[in-house]
């Protein structure tokens, strides 16, 4: 497994091919759609843009915490960033179709003078989509070396070419599309967004199959990650998810014994307590 760090700082983004068999895809696929048909039940399910989400931290549900502290997992993190990772919580899947148009995940989105923009930045998502989008619809874009500026329309845009197993990994500050569309005249080109939306269906590549991806976030101890937690705990869905999540003193030994831990639910019900 290659982990090219120098590639991933100076791009912001990095493409780690076969991370996951495909007997595992498939096997998370399917706790994916179990996940949800258990929320249905509940009467929890989450729609967000048309994507069908579990609410709560996905450490919560034993196959994907054991994707969280997977081995192959915990050394992209670690050498990514450089030193022993921490997970705060920030965790989901989606199945169906996400957001679209390029737009970052950073705390703060627009000012260059902020410490988002002037300080490292060492917080990460790892990425996997479970099927096919080297030939399909439905991946993930993102632009060169965006990590650099708070503008969205600058870096050369380019579809990931990420296969079943594949993880795709990008720094919260780079700028970042979901759900891309591929032409059939121009398949590698990426299209802008007003474009993707008016493209016929007749010129459009198709999706192999239902989109199903799941978000690993990973970060170090630093004033960036205080700054995104506290974002978290003022945004209305990131509240919910919180909400939704446990952390059992044995569940937290366990992640500990692999990587780093701040629990997040904790500090929301301390800024709660500010706030009353």
């Amino acid at each position: 497994m290659n982990i090219d760090r120098e590639k991933f700082l100076k791009q912001g983004f990095l493409l780690v091919k076969n991370v996951l068999s495909p007997e595992e895809v498939e096997h998370y696929r399917n706790i994916a759609y179990r996940t949800i048909d258990e929320d249905a039940a509940k009467g929890k399910m989450f729609m967000h843009r048309y994507a069908k989400n579990h609410l709560g931290c996905l450490s919560n549900i034993k196959e994907f915490k054991e994707l969280i502290l997977d081995d192959r997992v915990v050394k992209i993190a670690n050498e990514i960033l450089g030193e022993r990772p921490a997970f705060f919580g920030d965790s989901i899947f989606e199945i169906g179709i996400g957001s679209r148009g390029f737009h970052k995940d950073t705390s703060e989105r627009k000012d260059p003078n902020h410490p988002d923009w002037t300080e490292d930045y060492p917080i990460i998502r790892i990425a996997f989509y479970l099927e096919d989008h080297k030939k399909h619809s439905g991946g993930l874009k993102v632009r060169m070396g965006s990590h650099t500026t708070v503008k969205t329309n600058e870096g050369k845009a380019i579809i990931l070419p990420t296969e079943p197993g594949d993880a795709a990994i990008f720094c919260l500050r780079t700028s970042h599309a979901g759900n891309a569309v591929r032409s059939k005249l121009f398949p590698n080109l990426s299209l802008h967004n007003s474009l993707e939306k008016r493209l016929p269906k007749f010129l459009a590549v198709p999706e192999e199959k239902e989109r199903v991806s799941i978000f690993l976030t990973y970060g170090l101890k630093s004033g960036a990650l205080d700054r995104y937690m506290d974002f978290m705990m003022n945004h209305k869905i990131y509240q919910q998810r919180i909400n939704e999540s446990e952390y059992p003193p044995e569940l937290i030994n366990e992640i500990e014994n692999k990587i780093d831990f701040i629990n997040i639910k904790e500090l929301y019900a301390k800024h709660l307590a500010t706030q009353a």
